[in-house]
This record gives structure tokens, sequence and C-alpha cells, in this order.
């Protein structure tokens, strides 16, 4: 046996990218699945942001750029942060990074260290408990009720909060739930983060896919956050850029700046092209999102409809944006088929798509392990096909 890190060796694949990967395999062998799992939009990156690629590899622009970006697309940055968020930010506490996910682990790694706690309301997406766990803190998962919403309470927040916590991260909208908190709930989430002084770190990813408008952000709600605060964010949802690997960070100089300098150790600049392309993303005209978060919008009623016809599926609340329904299968526990017995999310989704070649994700790694996540970043043919499939799946569970 190699020996390896002890904490490289507890780290569990991701579950959302393993769920994908094992369809893309079937897929490959000639099996006909039907992929929910994925989160991405399914839309090409728009044509605008595709040219602007192409002038930059014409113009030269290959080679490494300032680790933590150039400053013309964290001008850009500044000015979406302004635009969506009513947000002022310089271009000093701005990082771009190889996606959201990579300024994530780094302000994360930056920022807590052993003995630290950071809350993280569940179910939540499943890399954010993994990132707190390799920088040594501990994570601290605090459950939403089903009943609530999927929201964080304040009393839920405020018993957890101890004299080791350092910090807790929020995501609105929400992967896997889709649920997006209000003003007046920020402020009550607002008031305990500043009386206990821990860092507040927001991920806006799916913000632009919010059904009934650009949801609050907490840092507007209540502007003292700002010193302790971290905004976290991708073009890869918003602009259907999930391959070009694009994301940043913004939030107080020095916390920025030990994001960067952890960089510019591990991987270096973003990529260049990308960077180039990510400026015309975001300064250019965005028709394109709004069209995007429409078709999404469609789709959403499709599958709330679909879902709740399901035997055994509860979807009580209608998801707020993201695109993701993440409906409860408790009532399917203890079914079984062929032999195999369901025993929670990830068991169901496992049968699933070998019985219905329908991929899906269990919801174990998000928290909430009588639930499942199905992604509706697919088209309107697909959803109805799969539906079909999972419904003439289920009646023959017994």
């Amino acid at each position: 046996m190699i020996k390896l890190n002890r904490r490289i060796a507890a780290l569990k694949p991701s579950a959302t990218m393993a769920a994908e990967a094992r369809a893309t395999e079937m897929k490959e062998k000639g099996i006909d699945v039907i992929s929910l799992a994925a989160g991405e939009p399914d839309f090409d990156t728009p044509e605008r942001i595709k040219a602007a690629a192409r002038r930059a590899l014409d113009e030269g622009r290959t080679k490494y750029t300032t680790v933590s970006g150039i400053t013309d697309l964290k001008k850009a940055i500044v000015l979406k942060l302004k635009r969506d968020n009513h947000l002022d930010y310089e271009v000093g506490e701005i990082v771009a990074t190889a996606g959201c996910k990579q300024a994530e682990a780094n302000v994360i790694a930056a920022l807590f260290d052993e003995g630290d706690e950071v809350i993280i309301p569940t179910p939540a997406w499943v890399s954010l408990a993994a990132m707190v766990g390799l920088s040594g803190a501990t994570p601290v998962l605090v459950p939403c009720p089903e009943g609530n919403g999927f929201l964080l309470g304040p009393d839920e927040l405020k018993k957890s909060i101890t004299p080791r916590t350092r910090g807790i991260i929020l995501n609105s909208p929400s992967n896997p739930t889709g649920a997006v908190y209000s003003a007046s709930h920020l402020a009550e989430i607002a008031k305990l983060a500043l009386d206990a002084d821990i860092w507040v770190l927001s991920d806006d990813v799916y913000e632009h896919i919010s059904y009934d408008g650009l949801p609050a952000h907490i840092f507007s709600v209540e502007p003292r956050l700002r010193s302790k605060g971290i905004v976290f964010n991708s073009l890869s949802k918003t602009y259907a850029m999930t391959g070009w690997r694009i994301g940043f960070a913004a939030g107080p100089k020095e916390a920025i700046a030990a994001a960067a300098r952890l960089q510019g150790q591990n991987s270096g600049n973003p990529n260049s092209i990308t960077q180039f392309a990510a400026i015309e993303a975001l300064t250019g005209p965005q028709d394109d999102v709004r069209a995007m978060a429409e078709e999404f919008r469609a789709r959403r009623s499709l599958v709330v409809e679909r879902v709740r016809a399901l035997a055994g599926f509860r979807l009580p609340q209608v998801p707020q944006g993201a695109f993701y329904a993440f409906p409860n299968i408790c009532e399917l526990i203890g079914k079984s088929i062929g032999g195999r017995k369901i025993e929670d999310g990830d068991s169901f989704a496992t049968i699933a798509l070998d019985e219905a070649k329908v991929a899906m994700v269990g919801g174990n790694d998000f928290g909430a392990p009588d639930h499942v996540r199905i992604s509706y970043a697919a088209s309107r043919e697909n959803l109805n096909s799969a539906f079909d499939r999972i419904a003439e799946f289920l009646k023959k569970l017994n």
C-alpha cells in the first residue's frame, strides 16, 4: 500500500462528478443513457464570447499572465459586482481563478486552520465540506429542514456558533435545492455573523439562474460584513462556460493576496485566452444570459410537474433558482428490484442508472440521504424521455 497524506487518503471523489463519469462511461459503451446528473448548462457558449477568444488567439495572447489575472479582467469583475450586486470593490480585492472551485479552495485554505470550525448549512454542494476539511478546519454541517424550504434558520445558526467558529459558507441560489434567501432572512443571518465576528463566504454561482430576479446579496444587505466577507462567483453557469474554467473571488486585500500567493504556488494564472473571453462575457450584452434563464424557467415547470407525478417522489418546494430539483424519495426506501434494495438516495441513483438508464445524483454527500438531485440542464425532449423511463422503472419496484 502506498502511504498517502492522511487528508488526501480520507478524501472521497466528488459525488456529482462520479455520477456524470459513470453515465459517460456507459454512453461510450453504446448504452443509451440520459444524464440528469451534470451541473452544467447544455447550451453552447455564446458566439460573442467565442469570438473574443479567437481574437485573443490571433493577437498571440498565449503567454503567462499575472497569477491573479489580468487587470482588464479584474476591472470587468469590479464592473459586474457593481452592476449586478451593488457592491464596490477595487482591482486589488479581486483574484481570478480556474473556476469558482479553485477560488473557494484557495480562500478556504488561506483563512482557516486546525481547530477552526466552519458552518455549512445542508443540503450543500458536495465539495464544500471536503475543502474545509483539507484546510485542517472542521466542517460543521447544520441540517436545514425541508419544511423550512431548506433554508438556515437564525435559531439553528445561533446554536451552531461556538468559540471555535471562524466562518460560515452560504450558497444562494442553492446547489442542490434551488433555495434562495430573501433580504430579510439574510439580515437575520448577518446580525448573528457580525455578533460572532466570523467570516462569511458567499457562493453566488447560480445568481443569474434565479426566477424572481437577482437574489439579494448578504453584503449589500449588511455592508459591515464586507470586512470579513468573500464573494465567490464563476462564469460557468451564467455564460455556459463550464469547460473554460474561469471564476473569481472578491474580498479584503489581505485575504485575497493570501489566496493569490497559494495560487502562485499550486497552479499559476487562469487560462490566458479564457481571461479575454471572460472580459467580453462580463462587459458585453447580457441578452444571452436572460434567454438561458428563461429556458431554465420553462424546464423547471416541466420538471416540477413530472417529478410530482412520480410514485414515491415528494417535491413540496418549487426551486427558486439554479437548475436542480431535489425530491424526497423516503417512500421508496426499502423497496427492491432484482434482489437490489433501495437503502438511500445513493443506492436509488445507482439502481436507477442500471435499470432505467437515467443518471441522477444521490443526496447522501449533499447531507440529505433521503433525496436525489435531478438536473434540468438538459433538453425538454431528454427530460420527458428520462421521466418516462423513471416512471416505468418505479412500477417494477416491490
